[in-house]
């Protein structure tokens, strides 16, 4: 539920930014008559969402692959500290074998 209030707020954020860039950019265009300069806004805001939920999409996937890296990055750290815990243990119980032997 938040998910899907946290996306539909990020896609109307991006609705407003599309709309503002959408006015600067039919203002640029004087010729263009009233209804033109509407359609040219409503159609740069579909397209800006659209570059956008890409974009999203994309950070998401990257997002995905980095934690698969990172996961097996840590795993091949934590296995190489247990081993070294493991042989640290067997030298102290060997040292402390060679005191009591003594």
């Amino acid at each position: 539920m938040i998910r899907e209030i946290e996306g539909y707020l990020m896609v109307e954020a991006a609705r407003a930014e599309g709309r503002a860039a959408a006015e600067r950019f039919a203002g640029r265009l004087p010729w263009l008559t009233e209804s033109q300069a509407e359609e040219a806004q409503r159609a740069y805001v579909e397209e800006y969402v659209v570059l956008r939920r890409r974009g999203w999409g994309w950070c998401v996937a990257r997002a995905g692959e980095l934690r698969g890296e990172y996961e097996r990055r840590y795993g091949v750290l934590r296995r190489r500290v247990c081993g070294v815990v493991c042989v640290v243990g067997a030298l102290m119980w060997v040292g402390v074998a060679v005191i009591v032997a003594l």
